[in-house]
């Protein structure tokens, strides 16, 4: 059965094309928003404040769009919301800035995402540490149990707002990442990439040393009599500051996972997301706007490598995703960007080719992606656009 996908260009021509203004509330509108919405809801946006030196993340002003329609509903429990990144806090790895609530609303706040100009709350899903999450269990390929964000658990609206755009591990990111990564904590974003395993390798813990049990927030780890490292793992909030902080390397998980693996693990997380809150709560809408090679998630920034498309929605994130890398394929490359370095004309598939050099093999990620959501119910990778504009 084919999904709608309701689509609106880029183009503005005048006040009453803004794409934030107008065309976003019009396509939010058309998948059921508005007669979903109701006085006493409390309604989550999720978006990407992104990383640190980012300049491509979607622009405050159209989350402040979604903010100012909910409220025309009589909401007024409403958030601006992600997630703490994988990683230490005030760490200096890939997560820097963002592995904390502290330290990602200060990187939120300088690229615009403040409670004044958000004109709600700015919070993180799973709380200052990346540490509040409830369970949830699925069958999927790898996972039967998913840590979601705990702050969703009492959200009566879900709207997903994306910025679509590359992502050279998960081959695209969309609607499917921005679940699975973005509405996870911090332990469900390292088990993505990593797997859930995590085993203790003792010979290799020095006996002067409890560098691990001291970073532990949930006192999860003790030392026996016998100089041991114990783990209660009813108390583990499975937040890795152990793993993380140890030089030894005694915290042992998976550093070979596939790129299909992570893509699969993440779409479980995703899966889990979905069942926990169910359908019908959660609305996507995607910006195939400034769609650069990297993520929002990277301090790169690179020039965008189509031009800019439009604004997307739809109840179902796979058909979504789908629709935004049909619409990328059919594009004109931008001039001196990497497709046009690589040559990519039109109908190439550019995402087989735009993380590789010249002549590289294509590279399927992104389809892996999108049948691995397929598969597990997400939704259907058949969709009808319907294009607004017409």
């Amino acid at each position: 059965m084919k999904s709608d996908v309701f689509f609106l260009n880029a183009r503005c021509k005048s006040d009453l094309e803004s794409l934030s203004a107008i065309k976003t509330k019009a396509v939010l509108g058309e998948i059921g928003l508005d007669g979903y919405l109701q006085s006493g809801m409390k309604v989550c946006i999720k978006t990407h404040f992104g990383a640190l030196n980012n300049t491509r993340y979607l622009r405050p002003s159209y989350a402040r769009a979604i903010v100012d329609h909910v409220k025309t509903f009589g909401v007024t429990d409403i958030i601006v919301a992600e997630s703490c990144g994988a990683g230490l806090p005030n760490g200096s790895d890939e997560w820097a800035g963002r592995a904390s609530e502290p330290e990602y609303l200060e990187c939120a706040k300088r690229h615009g995402f403040t409670p004044d100009t958000m004109g709600c709350p700015v919070t993180m899903l799973d709380g200052p540490l990346g540490l509040e999450w409830f369970s949830q269990e699925i069958e999927g390929k790898y996972f039967k149990e998913v840590l979601v964000a705990g702050k969703l658990k009492d959200i009566d609206a879900l709207i997903m707002q994306s910025h679509f755009k590359g992502h050279e591990a998960a081959g695209f990111g969309g609607a499917i990442k921005n679940l699975g990564i973005g509405c996870v904590s911090k332990g469900g974003k390292s088990e993505a990439h990593h797997g859930k395993r995590m085993e203790i390798k003792q010979e290799a813990c020095p006996e002067d040393c409890e560098a691990c049990i001291t970073i532990c927030p949930s006192g999860a780890l003790m030392k026996s009599e016998d100089g041991y490292i114990v783990r209660d793992q009813s108390a583990c909030r499975k937040c890795r500051f152990c793993q993380g902080v140890c030089k030894d390397h005694m915290f042992v998980y998976d550093t070979n996972i596939s790129q299909e693996q992570f893509i699969t693990q993440m779409v479980d997380n995703a899966f889990g997301v979905v069942s926990a809150l169910g359908q019908k709560k959660i609305f996507y809408i995607n910006y195939a706007i400034d769609i650069v090679p990297q993520c929002d998630c990277s301090g790169a920034s690179d020039v965008p490598f189509v031009p800019d498309i439009g604004v997307l929605a739809s109840k179902d994130p796979v058909a979504l995703d789908q629709a935004c890398v049909d619409l990328v394929n059919q594009s004109a490359v931008v001039p001196y960007s990497k497709a046009w370095d690589m040559d990519l004309g039109e109908e190439t598939e550019k995402f087989s080719y735009i993380y590789g050099k010249k002549d590289d093999p294509p590279n399927k990620a992104w389809e892996v992606q999108l049948q691995a959501a397929e598969e597990i119910g997400l939704g259907s990778r058949t969709y009808e656009l319907v294009n607004m504009d017409e």
